[in-house]
């Protein structure tokens, strides 16, 4: 299996900036070379938005418009440098609002039965409102599910091909499935999940959308948003053992991972624990391997 990854530097939903330099940051970790050592293929394609200078301010309603509709558009564009039928994806964000263009370009790649699974301490199905300013990485979902071409040109995704997992904030769910965090902290949580699986058809492709903020912040301190409410370390483990190692999961994404933050460091490595030990789960005789 063929490992793309891809960085989309980017803060342009959010209020302070620190997203941005993730991508980078996380490439200092072990990951790569860990995957290099299962035998896994993997190609470095870069980061998108090379160059691009993307507007800030809090005018409402959508802080820093247009620059999330610029990312989404780049990312849309670069579809086939992002997404290979036959590879597995992993994109290096950004903040929460790259999903609106990730999963769009997704669909193009793999077509309608595809699904969205997010891992996120908050709903991001806050709705765009003239009163106030608010940045567009809390309106991720809502732009899938509920804009009518206003923000965004592609058409509603269904609510049934979303679901998201670990939150412990409340928030409109839009009817979206979902799986609290506390569930997560038994068996119960990998029996719900399990269940959500098998609800999936077989043929279908799966994006997974990982926000760094569903850990907790003893785990996770360079969260954009830390929490001290969140899953810990042997939870999220499992959880990640679940999912990548489904076969129908074509790609995941990293977001609000703030790389300058105090102990980034730290909270890089833990994020590419989860990825490495959840990708050796479709990788069972580990290899050397070199990159190509």
């Amino acid at each position: 299996m063929k490992i793309i990854v891809t960085g989309v530097p980017s803060c342009a939903g959010a209020l302070y900036t620190g997203t941005e330099l993730a991508p980078n940051a996380l490439r200092k970790t072990d990951l790569l070379p860990s995957l290099l050592k299962m035998d896994f293929p993997v190609e470095d394609r870069g980061n998108l938005l090379q160059g691009k200078i993307l507007a800030r301010h809090n005018i409402p309603p959508v802080r820093n418009w247009p620059a999330p509709r610029e990312v989404w558009d780049e990312i849309v564009e670069e579809q086939a440098a992002i997404f290979e039928e036959d590879a597995f994806s992993i994109i290096l964000g950004g903040d929460c609002s790259i999903i609106v263009g990730t999963f769009t370009a997704f669909q193009k790649v793999f077509g309608e039965n595809t699904y969205l699974i997010v891992i996120d301490g908050h709903f991001d199905t806050v709705a765009p409102d003239g009163n106030r300013c608010i940045g567009a990485a809390g309106m991720g979902l809502w732009f899938l599910a509920q804009d009518t071409h206003v923000w965004w040109t592609e058409k509603r995704v269904p609510v049934e091909r979303i679901m998201v997992l670990g939150t412990y904030t409340p928030g409109e769910t839009l009817g979206i499935e979902h799986i609290p965090y506390e569930k997560f902290l038994t068996d119960e949580g990998s029996e719900e999940l399990a269940r959500m699986l098998k609800s999936i058809p077989e043929d279908a492709g799966i994006l997974v959308h990982f926000d760094v903020d569903v850990l907790h912040e003893s785990i996770m301190p360079a969260a954009y948003s830390p929490s001290n409410t969140g899953l810990d370390i042997n939870s999220a483990s499992r959880l990640f053992s679940i999912l990548l190692k489904d076969q129908r999961v074509k790609g995941i994404e990293v977001t609000e991972f703030a790389a300058n933050k105090e102990r980034a460091s730290k909270s890089a490595a833990t994020v590419a624990h989860l990825l490495i030990e959840g990708l050796k789960m479709r990788h069972p005789l580990p290899l050397s391997g070199e990159s190509v």
